[in-house]
């Protein structure tokens, strides 16, 4: 991939001095190694002796066997199944007893053995424990010794630590840390060295490594396949490679916050200068680029280009198009057959087809499919010769629309017509009476007293505010103030005229009516029987059914059952 633009100085710069970190970590001396070539050292008495595997200087020797899958990949072994779940340690299980115990206690010393097992003591002064392959020894409390195949120990604490675990070594001295591990078939090795809290510093044979120093605010870290670095506003976070290097890497970012700020990948790249306001942008995906420099800005892509010096030069370009604007004074622009041209005292503007528009102050003209005149605000012409519209305003007094749907004329604020054939006619005079005739319906109103109007089997008339009546096919309410009150509907009447009322309600075997004559007297009449009361029960009579009774001075008396 070939990007449109070269990395900058800035950025070359600060690859530079990004990368230093990670190449000088790889030539810090690896403490407590022996260098090449140099004799092994002797084995120490009781240390288990080790032998290189044949062939292991052979490292220019390419590996020719494909490697073998294991029976069963999933397979999990045994010694690692009984430590799932668990935080035993098999460090901690005596090994090598035997059923008998033999102890000798003469004090200050104790001794314990039990097959290939021993622990003795010269309490408080001096302790060792011996098992199979291993032995440990404590002195005074202060200097630790332990000699295993897999774990060997010197330690004098808290100054001084020199440990191995299998293929571990590791070196304590104070603030100082190395520790080193051999490489192997599957693991490789690494080094690391800290001064702590000053330098941590750390490297592996698969290509990864770190270096920190806080008093410089350096914070390194990286693999063979990426990283990132930091050396106080410096930065630089990669993928692709063991380094920060813009020539190597897949995908880089880097900078010098809050100064610069660069970055690139298969295919964008871009660039950030803030105190210089400038942005810079390429996206291999549609070959764009974008540049901005202060109040200069470049653009280009394939469908065109762009150039300004904001906020007073704008201009673009492309294929069989040009936009130039001069802000406030000019523009034009053109697109094929399209064309613009606007300054301050007019706009024209020319369609692909062939329309036009022109703008001035106080006037406006458009001609095209549909046609506009327009003197602002007072008189506006409309017309749409495709389906015979023309419409035409004079504000605020007149307005005229004819089409072979409608006929609209208002003459404001006396008359207005308005007419939808074989639909709708409305009229109105003065702003008060207006009356209209539609096909399910008409309408007569005398705004605001008088409203009164059918719609298919529906219909109201009102006479504010005393008279008010609504009737569908399944109700009607009817008011009459201040004397008479009628709501009727499928659930039943209810009526009220001065004293009197009725009310009227289906029921089983027919219906139940009830009148009252207010507060002299009332009746009523069900299925099974009537009703009847004076003054409210000063007498009276009921019957349901074969039961009957009478109110004599409101005490009813059942006379059946």
């Amino acid at each position: 991939m070939t990007f449109r633009r070269s990395i900058s100085l800035s950025a070359l710069a600060i690859t530079a001095a990004l990368a230093w970190p990670s190449s000088s970590s790889a030539q810090l001396p690896t403490f407590g190694q022996p260098p090449a070539g140099s004799p092994s050292p002797a084995a120490q008495p009781g240390q288990p002796e080790t032998h290189a595997a044949s062939g292991a200087d052979d490292e220019d020797r390419l590996r020719t066997q494909d490697p073998t899958i294991p029976a069963d990949p999933l397979a999990v072994p045994p010694e690692v199944k009984s430590r799932i779940g668990t935080s035993f340690d098999p460090e901690s299980v005596e090994k090598g007893r035997a059923s008998a115990t033999t102890r000798l206690f003469i004090p200050p010393y104790y001794q314990e053995e039990s097959g290939e097992y021993r622990f003795r003591t010269l309490f408080p002064l001096w302790f060792e424990r011996t098992q199979p392959n291993d032995r440990a020894s404590l002195f005074g409390g202060f200097y630790y010794n332990r000699r295993s195949t897999d774990v060997d120990a010197d330690v004098a604490f808290p100054f001084f630590w020199k440990l191995r675990d299998k293929d571990t070594h590791t070196l304590v001295v104070g603030p100082y840390m190395h520790r080193e591990r051999a490489s192997k078939p599957g693991k490789p090795g690494r080094h690391d060295n800290w001064l702590a809290p000053l330098f941590f510093e750390g490297k592996g044979d698969d290509g990864s490594g770190y270096l920190h120093i806080p008093p410089l605010l350096t914070f390194t870290k990286h693999t063979a396949r990426g990283g990132f670095n930091m050396v106080g506003p410096l930065f630089c976070s990669w993928r692709g490679g063991s380094t920060c290097d813009g020539r190597t890497a897949e995908s880089i970012d880097m900078g010098l916050a809050p100064f610069y700020f660069y970055g690139r990948n298969e295919r964008t790249e871009y660039e950030v200068i803030p105190p210089l306001l400038h942005y810079y942008r390429y996206n291999e995906l549609g070959d764009r680029t974008f540049n901005l420099w202060g109040p200069f800005l470049w653009e280009r892509s394939p469908e065109g280009n762009v150039f300004n010096v904001m906020p007073f030069y704008w201009h673009n370009w492309g294929k069989n198009e040009d936009h130039t604007t001069l802000f406030p004074f000019y523009h034009y622009g053109y697109k094929g057959n399209e064309s613009l041209l606007v300054t301050p005292l007019f706009l024209n503007k020319k369609g692909e087809k062939g329309e036009s528009t022109f703008v001035t102050w106080g006037y406006a003209r458009h001609r095209g499919r549909t046609e506009l005149d327009m003197i602002s605000p007072l008189y506006w012409h409309y017309r749409d010769p495709d389906i015979g519209l023309d419409r035409k305003l004079l504000f605020p007094f007149f307005y005229r629309a004819t089409s072979p749907r409608d006929d609209d004329l208002a003459i404001l604020p006396f008359y207005a017509h308005f007419k939808r054939k074989g639909v709708r006619d409305s009229y109105w005079v003065t702003p008060f009476f207006q009356y209209t005739s539609e096909v399910n319906g008409w309408s007569t109103n005398l705004y605001p007293f008088f409203f009164m109007g059918k719609q298919d089997r529906s219909s109201h008339l009102v006479l504010a505010p005393f008279v008010w009546d609504f009737a569908t096919p399944r109700s009607r309410s009817t008011v009459i103030l201040p004397a008479y009150f009628r709501f009727a509907d499928e659930a039943g009447i209810s009526q009220l005229a001065l004293n009197t009322y009725y009310s009227e309600k289906p029921a089983r075997g027919g219906k139940e009516w009830e009148f009252h004559f207010f507060p002299l007297f009332s009746y009523g009449e069900s299925p099974v029987g009537h009703w009847w009361n004076v003054l409210y029960g000063l007498a009276g009579y009921t019957r349901e059914g074969t039961m009957t009774k009478v109110r004599a001075l409101y005490v009813p008396i059942k006379l059946s059952d």
